[in-house]
């Protein structure tokens, strides 16, 4: 395959190496570990599960549910449950995907540990005279189902920990590559690791990743000789001017050189999390999961948020107390700022929040910004001079959120929902951004577990979209799961 032209490579970049294998000098060394440290990494994960389903044997047993007749029957739930596992491909996920998490496991999980326990209940009945009661197969599933999640959990920190984060190079120079590279950088502790970009041409567009700092390496054309340099083991296209043929040169070349390839949709706004790749007829097509959410959904959402909300505040009112001490000490003011937001269908409501601001902030505000001059209808102002001392913790912490648990209670905020906003902000809004109103305003939602305060309103738009799109109650729980995790880390906190 003879080289084109740098000028041609955008449209069809030249990336190929021989057939069947590397070319000299490659990146085989790197990919090889990368090869022989998942499968360590499988066998750990399907040795959590061995070790969960031995300790909910080992519980069942001593809380006298099972006897020692049982148990050789109960041995042979370990194959079935590495058999169900690899059909779910729970241990293959992770090195499929850019980004892979235990809370995204919790479905075949569960259909793990339910299938493991009636395979085992249909065995006992058909082949053994001792009767394995119901009640034991229900604290075997649950006790197994709950260990997996913990072990499976410790399992992928300790292989990110010990094991050096894989490198990624990003296609493209525009601004969609700038929202990648800025992405995968922010997830850096996350395994993935940004080498930098390669594209045919370096300045890109204006906002394109060199504006954010991000090292150009080069030439799509001689992508073979970058990867080899930079031992990147992952290559994400992220350019949406590529046409079909370049992209499947690009991803010719990274199966030829057993690399891992990950796709951004040149239509990314449009697909929401619970977007599906199936085929009729052998066509490829996408179905869209978008509907109305049921008045059962809307039910179990409520309850959620009132149990949640309740016991959170009791939980929480030690901290609240020392809290409110601090504030007093701090600064003049009163402990609780009380603010008119914007909520469901654009009615006010009166948000609760701890003061992390001098007593006059709201005064002060019209000297920090010109609202009128905002480029899009959102603002963070950094290092901002009205928060004090301990506004500055609390906000770190997210602990000047607790009083909205009481928003939550009063039914004027979801724990789960799009951030409310000030009246001044909402007035902004185009038709297509008011689409954040029609659901209750949350606690937490996707922008504080996907990059809170680093993300443009842009790229918060489309993650809310995706979640108004695809609410559910599995979506609610899994974002309030990956909520504690955001918090502690601070992320795009301001």
């Amino acid at each position: 395959m003879s080289p084109i032209p740098s000028s041609e490579a955008k449209q069809l970049p030249n990336v190929a190496t021989p057939m069947g294998g590397f070319a000299e000098g490659s990146n085989k060394t790197a990919v090889e570990l990368v090869d022989r440290s998942r499968r360590v990494r499988r066998w750990c994960l399907a040795s959590a599960d061995a070790i969960s389903l031995l300790i909910g044997i080992a519980v069942a047993t001593a809380t006298g549910t099972v006897t020692e007749a049982h148990l050789p029957w109960l041995m042979a739930s370990l194959p079935v449950w590495i058999f169900t596992a690899k059909l779910y491909d729970l241990y293959d996920r992770d090195h499929r995907r850019i980004q892979h998490s235990t809370l995204g496991e919790i479905p075949p999980l569960l259909a793990t540990a339910a299938i493991t326990v009636v395979v085992v209940k249909v065995l006992t009945a058909s082949f053994s005279a001792s009767f394995l009661p119901t009640k034991a197969l229900v604290v075997i599933g649950g006790t197994a189902f709950l260990m997996s999640l913990i072990l499976r959990s410790l399992v992928r920190v300790s292989y990110r920990t010990l094991v050096d984060p894989e490198r990624t190079i990003v296609i493209g120079s525009g601004s969609r590559a700038a929202m990648v590279s800025r992405r995968i950088a922010q997830l850096a502790n996350s395994g993935i690791e940004l080498t930098g970009y390669a594209a045919s041409s370096s300045n890109g567009t204006s906002d394109g990743p060199g504006s954010l700092g991000f090292s150009y390496l080069g030439d799509t054309a001689q992508l073979s000789q970058i990867v080899d340099r930079t031992r990147a083991t992952r290559v994400v296209i992220a350019d949406p001017s590529l046409d079909a043929n370049a992209i499947g040169r690009l991803i010719n070349f990274c199966q030829e050189s057993r690399l891992d390839i990950t796709l951004v949709p040149a239509e990314m706004e449009i697909l929401g999390p619970d977007t599906e790749l199936n085929r009729f007829a052998g066509v490829p097509m996408l179905d869209f999961h978008i509907s109305v959410p049921p008045r059962s959904t809307l039910a179990i959402k409520r309850t959620i948020d009132v149990v949640v909300a309740g016991f959170c505040l009791v939980a929480m009112s030690p901290f609240m107390l020392i809290a409110a001490v601090w504030i007093k000490l701090d600064s003049k003011g009163p402990v609780f700022f009380r603010q008119a937001r914007v909520g469901k269908d654009g009615r006010k409501f009166s948000i609760y929040k701890l003061r992390t601001m001098v007593a006059d902030a709201e005064n002060q505000l019209d000297d920090l910004i010109n609202l009128d001059s905002l480029d899009e209808p959102a603002f963070k102002i950094l290092n901002d001079p009205r928060v004090t001392k301990s506004g500055r913790f609390l906000r770190r912490t997210s602990l000047d959120e607790v009083p909205q648990f009481i928003n939550v209670l009063k039914g004027h905020m979801s724990l789960v929902g799009p951030r409310p906003e000030e009246e001044a902000v909402v007035v902004l809004y185009d038709e297509r951004q008011r689409q954040r109103l029609s659901v209750k305003p949350g606690l937490t939602g996707p922008m504080q577990v996907y990059g809170r305060g680093s993300l443009s309103f842009e790229e918060r738009l489309a993650l809310e979209r995706d979640y108004l799109d695809n609410l559910s109650v599995s979506v609610d729980l899994a974002i309030l799961l990956r909520t504690p995790a955001a918090i502690i880390k601070g992320e795009g906190s301001l």
